[in-house]
């Protein structure tokens, strides 16, 4: 029994050293880490400004002073300025789901605005993007142009 374990013990001390020797270990650069830090914070400040009230600058009517449209309004005010920034912005289409939400919105109102918003959510990940058609990608921007006007 003991020389059995003595056995194992001695085979793992030389595959250890055996590994050891022949791999390489990463070199630190110290430089390039901090370069892309630097480079991921300034993308990240880049979100820093404020996207504006959905009703803003406009005449106040039924439309946009009844309490849903005040309540949808103030949400999707929250979570374009404050929890938007936190996440990866990585929507497949241009304009991203929460300012085509407040397009479509302003344009059709709040059931129908309501409804699309929803289809768009849906359509809005990896999987469903699998069936987009790969002529209409914007290089530039990385997305997809999936404009309010094709929905009239």
């Amino acid at each position: 029994m003991r020389s059995l374990l003595f056995l194992v013990k001695l085979s793992s001390i030389i595959c250890l050293s055996f590994l050891s020797l022949t791999c390489r270990s990463q070199q630190i650069d110290l430089k390039k880490d901090l370069q892309l830090i630097e480079s991921l914070a300034k993308q990240q400040s880049a979100h820093s400004h404020k996207r504006p009230y959905i009703f803003a600058n406009q005449p106040k009517t039924i439309k946009n002073c009844n309490p849903v449209s005040l309540l949808y309004g103030g949400t999707l005010y929250v979570y374009q300025n404050y929890i938007s920034q936190h996440f990866s912005a990585n929507c497949l289409y241009d304009p991203g789901c929460s300012d085509f939400s407040k397009q479509v919105v302003k344009e059709f109102g709040l059931i129908k605005g309501g409804l699309l918003t929803f289809d768009r959510l849906s359509r809005c990940n990896r999987i469903a993007g699998a069936d987009l058609d790969l002529s209409k990608f914007n290089e530039h921007t990385h997305r997809f142009p999936d404009p309010i006007i094709q929905y009239k």
